[in-house]
């Protein structure tokens, strides 16, 4: 498990993306969605090097293996409530399209059985910065620095990593989150935990920026944990009386989408000189010109996601995104006939900040070093460079380039794998010695190696597209085409071509094929039988002498049996003549 910025949080490291090796299966997805190629491939697991990562959340959202996953921080929320301390949720904005059907007393009423303290919207503090950009927007002069908004930590992480140019164009303003956060201190005390609810994941890392959140969840988390509570189930009905802080925020409910930040100040007829961009690759596009000074307009209104943080990778809410933006612009709208001041005295709180720049550096390989590495997976000339993406880097040399800084390996080339896989295999299978045979349903044959010309080629030629039939039976393998049984080995013998063999056959159905392996153990069989016969011959000498043996032991014994008879007989008329004589 590797681990993706880590921060401080009473004392204790946080990580914002989590990754799980285990889960992690070289598919490259992640490496191919990142924008600016923060993930390094080591032995075929994927790892977010942290002084690149913009935290985007692409990775989390793209992963199909749920790898990597994103720092939950309710349970230092949960550790807060239950000891006693005063905890109030700031959420953003684009709540309203994260939980379709509830409304935000109803939200807070959940919130509140949970022992929140209390709950409020982060709009109220996005209606002060809406102020202090309206006053920017008004005294801006021809020939100032274009402004940058900086509401948007991913866009921040860019400039600041990748267009460290452009940092003074960052607008000194922070965020909605924590001038938030300062806001809901200044109203019920230093000591509170604030939380801040929302659809971004890069929110985390901003969180702790001057220690303003002491913990930020995502919408999808908080959805999670509210599941549970009897209260959500029931849809949280409005209680009677007001659980908001008075005060209805105004123009900052517009800020989640694209646009929004400038919505109360620039009709749509004055932004020729005043632009609002949104996701990822438009950003990059646009700071890139910008920091050419290929174009410089006035104002830059810059989200990382695309329609603004209402596509923001953990907004949840099940909705296609016009559905979403179209629900905060109808909230925001009426919120705008009825909005009214926060209470919270702001003047004493400071919402000025600084930036700083945080280029990566990276060693840039020479070209024959380049070119060294191309030849390593069979790039001899520009014809060879596939450029297929599939290694998840726009075209080869940019693979290669990674391969140097250590981001990438060789074998990240599936085209190079594929070939080199395949060479093997013909290797192989060109020089078995087994006869290696494909036919498809109607025992057509497909594929063979040169071992089978060896065993059913006498006197007949062997071609592809010609019948199994014509070279020997094969019954056994239209069974297996037919009823999907593998068959192994099987002793089979063609006389015609005087060989025994033993045969694998294997049905292949996904490929409509059948593939048998044969192997030739004639010279094994004959030896089985010489053996056999030697075995038999032997068996029959050993019991032709045993009997002889029998005959010769019977014989003997019959001539001691007379032999003893007559002795008998004589020593018996001895003793009878003794007796007789002594009568006399």
């Amino acid at each position: 498990m590797t681990y993706l910025w880590k921060k401080c949080w009473e004392g204790n490291l946080i990580n914002t993306i989590l990754t799980h090796k285990v889960n992690c299966r070289d598919c490259f997805r992640c490496v191919r969605s990142c924008p600016v190629k923060a993930i390094a491939i080591n032995k075929g697991h994927a790892r977010v090097i942290e002084e690149r990562c913009i935290l985007c959340g692409r990775c989390v959202r793209e992963c199909p293996q749920q790898a990597k996953q994103v720092d939950n921080q309710l349970q230092p929320m949960l550790a807060a409530i239950s000891q006693g301390k005063r905890v109030v949720v700031s959420l953003a904005p684009s709540y309203i399209a994260a939980f379709p059907g509830h409304t935000l007393s109803g939200l807070a009423e959940c919130l509140l059985q949970a022992g929140v303290t209390a709950v409020a919207e982060t709009a109220e503090a996005a209606d002060k910065i809406s102020e202090l950009y309206g006053t920017y927007l008004q005294n801006i002069k021809p020939g100032d620095n274009t402004l940058i908004t900086s509401c948007c930590p991913v866009v921040v992480n860019i400039i600041e990593q990748y267009y460290p140019l452009l940092v003074t164009n960052l607008a000194p303003v922070i965020s909605p989150m924590l001038a938030h956060a300062k806001m809901i201190r200044n109203q019920y005390g230093p000591d509170t935990f604030v939380v801040f609810a929302g659809p971004c994941i890069a929110k985390m890392a901003e969180g702790c920026e001057g220690s303003q959140a002491d913990a930020v969840i995502t919408f999808e988390q908080l959805e999670a944990w509210l599941q549970g509570l009897p209260a959500y189930i029931h849809k949280a009905v409005s209680p009677a009386t007001p659980l908001l802080p008075p005060g209805t925020p105004g123009p900052g409910r517009y800020f989640p989408v694209s646009g929004g930040i400038l919505r109360p100040w620039v009709a749509p007829a004055d932004c020729d000189d005043i632009i609002a961009i949104d996701g990822l690759e438009n950003c990059l596009e646009v700071f890139a010109a910008l920091s050419k000074s290929e174009f410089t307009p006035t104002f830059i209104e810059a989200m990382a996601c695309t329609g603004g943080c209402v596509g923001g990778p953990a907004m949840g809410g099940g909705q296609l995104l016009p559905v979403k933006r179209n629900k905060i612009i109808t909230y925001a709208k009426m919120a705008m006939d009825t909005a009214c001041p926060y209470p919270a005295a702001t003047g004493t709180i400071d919402l000025r900040r600084q930036y700083q720049s945080r280029p990566v550096n990276a060693v840039t390989p020479a070209e024959d070093e380049i070119r060294d590495i191309l030849k390593q997976t069979g790039k001899f000339s520009a014809k060879d460079e596939k450029n297929c993406g599939a290694c998840g880097y726009d075209s080869c040399r940019a693979k290669a380039v990674a391969v140097f800084q250590g981001l990438a390996e060789l074998e990240m080339c599936v085209p190079y794998m594929r070939s080199k896989a395949e060479s093997f295999a013909n290797i192989i299978v060109e020089n078995s010695l087994n006869a290696i045979i494909a036919v498809n349903e109607k025992m057509i044959i497909k594929e063979f190696n040169p071992a089978v010309k060896r065993m059913f080629g006498a006197g007949k030629e062997i071609f592809k597209g010609m019948s199994l039939t014509e070279l020997f039976d094969c019954s056994d393998f239209i069974a297996t085409a037919q009823f999907g049984h593998k068959i192994v080995g099987k002793r089979v013998e063609y006389s015609q071509y005087g060989i025994i063999t033993e045969q694998m056959i294997i049905p292949v159905p996904e490929h409509g094929l059948v593939i048998a392996i044969i192997t030739d153990v004639t010279a094994h069989e004959q030896k089985s039988r010489e053996l056999q016969q030697m075995k038999l011959e032997t068996v029959s000498k050993a019991t032709e002498i045993i009997n002889k043996q029998m005959q010769v032991a019977q014989e003997i014994a019959g001539l001691l049996g007379e032999t003893t008879a007559e002795t008998k007989s004589a020593l018996l008329e001895m003793i009878m003549l003794i007796k007789s004589k002594g009568d006399m």
